[in-house]
Formats: structure tokens, sequence, C-alpha cells
């Protein structure tokens, strides 16, 4: 897999709350079927949109009866690969899970009918493909500045002198709060890894005082919507959300963190073909682009072309003058460091 120097992804996918789906059948009739398939991911909405665009079309196409189960969880994952019971097919995970165990808990993926030419470098590993993508970003509350007097850069968020008043950030080392102060504090994408975490602990420090933290997408939303804050760390998806419903927001797109949605087949999956063919499927411009339509997340295949209304197209991460100002993570730096960088984070964010 490459990697881009210049761009990032939060531990966390932006999808909608992990509610467990009682396992429901979609798509095609008993008659005709040809296997079986079924799909964990992280319920509510956006399951639902992923059914529509991607599951039930595919089934239907296929012959293919699948079912829906979830959240997606990592131990779980393990524990159905080490029982050699892998009751789920396809998963809907973090981008680094796969690359930290591709062919121990999730399969290699045959790319030979996908064409991974249109999706940014670095979205993509040998076992698993993006789906959908969404950008952790600044986001500047209107009521509080406006016009050329708002914040525009990462430094801006950390100058409580030009900008006073609160900040809100993701309370987790992987969700992009480390790389922005760093970023911040003058450090070159291309240089951003391995991550001085010290450094970027010190730059945080500088607005601590200033500083509150949310844990879920919605505590972020609700915020926005609220106004509770002046300043937002926060994902695109959920900045849509918000001033759907009336926030008074700008979305500041410079260094934006891209982040994407994975689906990966499980190690063992007893419908390895299906799950093959359910990959390829959902790795194509045009079911990518009907979940745009559906889930304020942009394709992540470049080609896709969802029609989206004026305020879709304000926060579409997908957008090239949005592309040219992302920054990627280091996938493979958080897969190998996410839990030495997550105790560090709780040490710090509970001092």
């Amino acid at each position: 897999m490459s990697h881009s120097t210049r761009r990032l992804l939060p531990l966390a996918v932006a999808a909608a709350a992990a509610l467990s789906l009682a396992a429901c059948s979609s798509g095609a009739s008993s008659e005709g079927e040809s296997g079986s398939l079924v799909f964990a991911s992280y319920g509510s909405a956006y399951q639902d949109a992923q059914n529509e665009a991607f599951l039930t079309p595919w089934a239907e196409e296929a012959g293919v009866s699948v079912q829906n189960d979830g959240p997606t969880s990592y131990p779980k994952v393990q524990q159905m690969v080490e029982s050699g019971n892998a009751i789920w097919d396809v998963i809907d995970s973090e981008p680094y899970f796969p690359v930290a165990n591709c062919g121990t808990l999730v399969e290699e993926i045959d790319f030979a009918d996908i064409d991974t030419s249109n999706f940014p470098e670095g979205t993509w590993s040998d076992c698993s493909i993006p789906i959908a993508q969404y950008s952790t970003m600044m986001i500047v509350n209107t009521d509080t500045f406006s016009g050329a007097a708002a914040p525009s850069t990462p430094a801006d968020f950390f100058d409580l002198e030009r900008f006073p008043g609160t900040r809100m950030v993701p309370g987790w080392a992987g969700a992009g709060a480390l790389e922005f102060a760093l970023l911040a504090d003058g450090v070159a994408p291309e240089d951003l890894y391995p991550l001085d975490t010290e450094r970027a602990y010190a730059k945080l420090d500088t607005i601590r005082d200033s500083l509150t933290f949310w844990n879920t997408s919605s505590e972020s939303q609700q915020s926005m919507e609220d106004g509770s804050a002046d300043l937002w760390l926060a994902w695109s998806g959920r900045g849509y959300e918000a001033e759907n419903n009336d926030a008074k927001i700008a979305p500041v797109w410079e260094d934006n963190l891209l982040a994407w949605a994975s689906l990966s087949i499980v190690k063992g999956s007893e419908n390895r073909e299906n799950a093959q063919s359910f990959i390829e499927y959902a790795a194509q411009a045009e079911p990518q682009a009907r979940f745009a339509e559906l889930q304020p997340y942009a394709p992540a295949d470049l080609q896709a072309e969802p029609e989206l209304s004026e305020l879709q197209q304000k926060w579409n991460v997908a957008a090239a003058e949005v592309q040219e100002q992302s920054v990627i993570t280091d996938v493979q730096w958080w897969a190998e460091n996410s839990a030495d960088a997550e105790a560090e984070w709780t040490a710090w964010s509970t001092s």
C-alpha cells in the first residue's frame, strides 16, 4: 500500500451510532439465489443507506441473500477467526484495522477487477477498499467570527489572542487533534510521521484552558447547533447535518484531515466468492454516488458524480479544491502505534 504524505485519518469512522441490528434479510428472493452474505456495519441510518446504495442492488444482481449484523467489533472478529467460525463475511471498519491485520483477521482482496486509480492515494490497502470519505476539519461559529476576520488556518485555531473563545476537539488520540496541532505548529504534512507527540501536546497545552472534548459525533453536532463553542475540530458530515439544522457555522478546508470508511473480508469467510463480488461492486462509482446522496459522506471513487444539493456540495470533501488541501494519515503508523498513543492521550487529557 502506498501512503501519501499529504493527508490524515482519524481512528473513528464517522458512522452513525453503533447499534446492534437483528439479522434481517434484504435483496434477492429465495428463488434462484446463489448463496448468502452477512454484512456487519455500524447500524442506524448509516447502515440503512449502505443497504440501499450497495447491498440490495448487488444482491438482486448477483442473486444472493444478504443479512445485516453489527456493530462492527474487532474483538468479535478476532474471536470468529480464532474459533474458525466466521459468521460475518464483509465488515465496515476503520482503515487501520485491515492494515494492521491483513492476512490474519481479514483476507487479501483480489484487485484484478477493481480500479484503484480513482481512489485518493493511501485510502486502499491489500485487504480493504474505501467506500466513502469525510474530513476532520476546523469548523467556525459564524456568530463569533465572520468574513475576513474569521480563522482560516490550523494556526488560527491555536491563536487565542486574535481569536479568543472556546475550542472543541475529539476526545481521543487517533481522531486528528495531534496531527492538527503539529500542522498548526508549522510541521509540514510530509514530515508528520512519526508523530512528535511531545510537540503536539505542548501545542495543545497552549489552548488547554479553552479546550473541551467531544466523545461522540452527535455531541459535536449538538454543540454546533447550540453554538456552545466558537471553533470545532469535527467531522464534515456532522458539520453538514448541523448546518442543515440551521447551525451558524462555516467549513475551513485548509489541512482538512481526510478519513474514509473501509470494507474488508473477514478471514475464513464461508462466502468468500460472494464477499469478493460485493467488494468489487461497492468499489464502483455508481453505488458510491448513491450512498453520497443518502448520507453526508463523499464518494471515495473520485469519478463518482452524485447529485448533491447546494448544502451537500458545500461540505463535499471529494471536491477537487478540497482534495488539494487534504492531509491523509499514515495508516500503517496508527496500526502500529494506536495503543500507546491512546494511553498517552488519556494521561494528558485527564491530567
